[in-house]
């Protein structure tokens, strides 16, 4: 018998340091894969949150241009969203997260040839645009966008795709299974 309570209380010791090694786990910052952008803050016992075995299909569709000396916000978006979904274990494998800029926000794409061509300071979306790219999201323009703003393709930033169109790009994505989250 006593051998039989001595084995429950180390079980129950073993739970209980499992159940607090789970809980520090849970509120234990984790470095975001976007520093500096995408800030997010932790919500103790939150209802919905991301499941690390799904693969997330998103596209954001950026049509918004950013104040002035910033970028659009909804590139701030798609960090955050990369960051919340890193920091609930959704491992880089199974984020398939695609930007396509059009509209007003079509010169965040511009390079540094292309903003001194328009008597422009720095691009303030290089940054970020380079930061999301570097975490695995897949950065498009709208190519008819590009045409009627008059930027040439030699003055899109580095690592930016180049589409036919927002139209299409958004289209096909949505087709193949992509939540469309809008700016």
């Amino acid at each position: 018998m006593r051998q039989r309570l001595w084995s429950l209380g180390v079980l129950g010791a073993v739970i209980l340091i499992g159940a607090r090694n789970a809980a520090a786990a849970e509120t234990s910052p984790i470095a975001p894969p976007i520093a500096g952008y995408g800030k997010t803050v932790p919500v103790a016992n939150a209802g919905e949150r991301p499941d690390p075995s799904i693969d997330y299909k998103v596209v954001m569709s950026v049509t918004k241009a950013g104040e002035a000396n910033a970028p659009p916000p909804a590139l701030e978006k798609a960090a955050r969203l990369v960051n919340l979904l890193a920091e609930s274990g959704v491992s880089a494998a199974h984020r398939h997260i695609v930007v396509v800029l059009h509209g007003a926000a079509t010169l965040a794409v511009l390079n540094e040839a292309g903003e001194r061509a328009r008597n422009k300071a720095a691009n303030p979306s290089a940054e970020i645009v380079d930061k999301l790219t570097a975490a695995g999201v897949s950065v498009h323009v709208c190519g008819q966008a590009l045409a009627f703003a008059k930027i040439s393709q030699s003055e899109v930033l580095p690592g930016i795709n180049v589409d036919l169109s927002a139209l299409t790009t958004l289209s096909t994505l949505e087709l193949q299974g992509y939540a469309l989250i809008p700016d």
